[in-house]
């Protein structure tokens, strides 16, 4: 049986700015490729590092599947030596690359569909795809918009339709208050608001000023439901709190930590709001198979657009 690899799939989508208008990640992905007959041609160095589009094919169903590789040309890889298991210290020793090849430093497999991506990856980060992706459409010189996306993470929309069905008995935020973050009368995010209200509250316990100081002010803040002020005041609590949910769900803060329980004991806590699926793929060295991968990522993005999910899947 072959030896497989827990991979993690996850999803994002291309967000246009800067004016952008009538285009598609897909619709550039496939003109630098035209423009860009050879290998040679869709390798990008950046530093002692290659990043290129070793490979790519259409997909049966629409939409386009890439395998980007990374590797750093004439690096020696360590290599843990074999001893006796009484050896009691072990000195690595190196190797150098392939007479026929170099190391593979890295990789990701992508399937692109208009503004819809999934990917799978190695040792890259999605800042690393995304910037391969600037540069090679810059070295095709396709359209001098197409530079003008990032690659958002979504909130899974099931997630915020669980809030509103099964409502909200529990909300906790662990926020990381910080004096250049805390100007909370300037952030539209009603969390923030609230728990920046509570860092100074917090604050002014303490005796300390009420400008929260550079090195930061950890804030726990929980939040539940209360029936003590009749059925009235308990139904708008209700209302708040599942509110607040959602605008946590939906606008999560990058050095913020939460857990949202439901009235069913269900529990949202960041990792588990975006789309996101473990899967087995059969590996190949440090990597996983191409193909393999690949089909993974449709099934995945196939899923999504079943559910419903998708918006223009």
């Amino acid at each position: 049986m072959p030896k497989v690899r827990e991979k993690t799939l996850s999803y994002r989508r291309a967000e246009w700015f800067g004016g952008a208008s009538g285009i598609t990640l897909e619709r550039c992905v496939r003109d630098a490729h035209k423009a860009l007959k050879n290998v040679g041609d869709r390798s990008i160095f950046h530093g002692d590092q290659i990043a290129r589009s070793a490979k790519q094919k259409d997909a049966a169903g629409g939409g386009m599947l890439l395998h980007i590789t990374t590797e750093t040309p004439g690096e020696s890889a360590s290599v843990v030596p074999k001893v006796a298991p009484t050896t009691e210290e072990i000195d690595l020793k190196t190797a150098r690359p392939p007479t026929d090849g170099e190391w593979l430093d890295g990789d990701a497999f992508l399937f692109v569909k208009n503004d819809h991506v999934c990917i799978c990856t190695t040792g890259i980060r999605d800042g690393a795809i995304r910037f391969f992706l600037h540069q090679f459409f810059r070295k095709a010189k396709i359209r001098k918009d197409a530079v003008n996306f990032d690659l958002m993470k979504v909130a899974d929309m099931k997630k915020v339709k669980m809030l509103h069905s099964q409502g909200v008995k529990e909300l906790v935020i662990r926020a990381a208050m910080y004096k250049a973050a805390n100007s909370f009368v300037r952030r539209k995010s009603r969390a923030m608001s609230m728990a920046g209200a509570v860092a100074k509250h917090a604050k002014a316990i303490l005796g300390k000023p009420n400008d929260v100081s550079p090195d930061g002010l950890r804030v726990l803040v929980t939040l539940k439901t209360d029936e003590r002020f009749g059925k009235k005041a308990f139904a708008l609590g209700e209302a708040e709190i599942e509110t607040l949910a959602a605008d946590v769900v939906n606008k999560p803060e990058e050095d913020d930590d939460y857990v949202i329980i439901t009235k069913t004991g269900q529990k949202i806590t960041p990792k588990e709001i975006f789309m996101r699926s473990r899967v087995s793929i059969e590996s190949d060295g440090k990597t996983v198979r191409c193909d393999k991968a690949w089909n993974e990522l449709v099934h995945f993005f196939n899923a999504l657009n079943k559910a419903g999910i998708l918006e223009g899947g």
